[in-house]
């Protein structure tokens, strides 16, 4: 499956190959055409990349981040007869990013939902090898030759005892020869990958983001006198609960109706204080991700040869 890539940067363009020491079983037997390693490195590629998750989402954290590496190109590049070569390597991780997307503050609690982004992050880079256990056969290079027959012809217009003395032009003779030469090839050994992630792009949540908050208290005193008397509140004249109340506002004056609200104005914003300061943090959300690898691939180099064993 291939995935779309954000925009990021490559690899540098160099990188550094290290010779190891490579394992073989003896045998005993025939000539037989099997693949020879060649050479055995380790090959270590610095690559920084830079992920942009999709707009119109906001991320509030990365929960795993999950790595697979794949090689588009591996040509070792070498002359006949050589000690070295160069080892042209192109591929890429594609990395598959799980996150918290998208998250809302409600009842306390921080809410989102668990989405995964699929990116490539492409390298390339240039691997100078400096020897090998078994030199690598060819290339030989193709060749063509031609030849021709000399002729002896007479020659309108000249005498009889003169002749025409050259090469037959009548005739295309050649010898041409194409060598169809192993391709040396690589293989996969294994892939170590030591990776630095940086959330950047850092914002506050947009419900959460601190404001002045402006309150404007309209309160309407309605003062009546109950001219009905409830006949089982008899413990007060008859009078309920709430006629005693608006009788004792009534006998009030404006000044004391005022320090009474203004009490409860203050109440209500000590409370308010209170809730602000025991609030949590602002979340806060991210849209780039930066990464730093360091990529060392084992590779074994290979061609096929004809072997005699034993």
């Amino acid at each position: 499956m291939s995935v779309e890539p954000y925009p990021r940067t490559a690899s540098a363009h160099k990188c550094k190959a290290e010779i190891l020491q490579p394992s073989a079983s003896e045998s005993k037997g025939v000539i037989v055409k099997i693949p020879v390693l060649l050479q055995k490195v380790k090959v270590e590629i610095p690559v920084h990349s830079k992920i942009s998750f999709p707009k119109g989402e906001e991320v509030l954290e990365i929960n795993e981040i999950n790595k697979h590496l794949y090689l588009t190109q591996c040509r070792l590049v070498y002359r006949d007869g050589a000690s070295e070569g160069h080892l042209f390597i192109a591929g890429f991780v594609r990395k598959n990013i799980q996150y918290a997307a998208n998250p809302t503050e409600k009842c306390k609690e921080v809410r989102s939902a668990i989405r995964s982004l699929t990116a490539e992050v492409p390298f390339e880079c240039v691997a100078q090898i400096d020897g090998f256990i078994v030199s690598p056969i060819g290339p030989s290079t193709n060749s063509k030759e031609e030849f021709s027959y000399s002729l002896e012809q007479q020659k309108k217009g000249f005498s009889e005892k003169d002749q025409l003395l050259g090469n037959d032009r009548s005739h295309i003779q050649q010898v041409s020869t194409e060598y169809f030469n192993e391709l040396p090839y690589c293989e996969l050994v294994k892939a170590e990958i030591l990776e630095i992630d940086e959330l950047i792009t850092r914002n506050v949540l947009k419900e959460e983001r601190s404001s002045d908050e402006k309150k404007e208290f309209t309160v309407e005193v309605v003062l009546q006198e109950s001219l009905e008397c409830e006949d089982q509140d008899k413990g007060h004249g008859g009078k309920s609960a709430r006629d005693i109340e608006l009788h004792n506002l009534s006998e009030k004056s404006f000044s004391e109706l005022s320090e009474i609200l203004t009490e409860e104005i203050m109440e209500y914003e000590k409370k308010c204080d209170k809730e602000k300061k025991h609030k949590k943090p602002h979340p806060l959300v991210i849209s780039d991700l930066s990464e730093k690898m360091i990529i060392d691939i084992t590779l074994n180099l290979l061609q096929s040869q004809q072997v005699r064993l034993g």
